[in-house]
């Protein structure tokens, strides 16, 4: 499945369905059992036990349930796909938190006289790293970079994800050089949901409240498509 298609469906479940059934437990459960497998209690516990838990347990519990997750290359919806390769500028790229590195794959075909790098906690196996990618093992709070290491930096469906987002922006704004690209979905917040995110945007004001700069924002096919450019 795609990201154009989930999109919709999460549209469809986060616009038409009313909050009442949405944050209903015992129809969440049976939607979630159906659509997950066994491992459903972990999704329907995650918003009571986050609080309490710190960056790597998180990890952790991503790596529980990895085997949930939808099986697809990227995150990135085509229009935000197209975005990236036409705004990404200079020699040096960063794609942090780039999963299986597709979209830093994609920058390398599109000129293969970039020199792009991608980031993640847990990195492709060596038979799967593309030729031509540096490929580094980090977290987005502690990115293990120069200031200003990179003349456009990427980081597409991660901010969601990360507890201490501020860090995270921090960081990503650490290592920039010129030009910031940042991706998140658009998305109502609700108790039981089918991913693991943490954030929620589902308004522009809260993507404007999140990056607080004068970042450039479109939604695209319900994503935010979030550049900053560096002064």
């Amino acid at each position: 499945m795609n990201r154009n298609v989930s999109n919709m469906i999460n549209y469809i479940l986060d616009n038409w369905l009313p909050p009442v059934m949405r944050d209903n437990k015992i129809l969440m459960a049976i939607m979630l059992r159906l659509a997950v497998g066994k491992k459903y209690r972990y999704y329907m516990q995650f918003k009571d036990r986050l609080p309490s838990m710190t960056e790597k347990e998180i990890n952790q519990y991503y790596t529980l349930l990895s085997d949930t997750f939808i099986p697809r290359d990227t995150d990135l919806n085509k229009a935000c796909i197209q975005k990236i390769l036409s705004e990404a500028e200079g020699k040096t790229i960063l794609d942090a938190a780039a999963g299986k590195g597709y979209m830093a794959r994609l920058l390398y075909a599109h000129n293969k006289s970039l020199q792009v790098t991608a980031s993640d906690i847990v990195l492709p196996d060596k038979k799967n790293q593309a030729d031509g990618i540096r490929y580094v093992s980090a977290s987005l709070t502690q990115l293990p970079f120069e200031d200003n290491s990179f003349d456009t930096v990427i980081c597409t469906h991660a901010l969601e994800h990360i507890k201490d987002v501020d860090t995270a922006l921090k960081e990503l704004r650490r290592v920039c050089r010129r030009k910031l690209i940042i991706v998140i979905p658009r998305q109502r917040e609700y108790r039981y949901t089918f991913d693991l995110h943490i954030n929620f945007y589902p308004y522009q004001y809260k993507v404007e409240t999140l990056l607080k700069s004068n970042a450039s924002i479109e939604l695209l096919d319900n994503d935010w498509m979030c550049i900053e450019y560096k002064k």
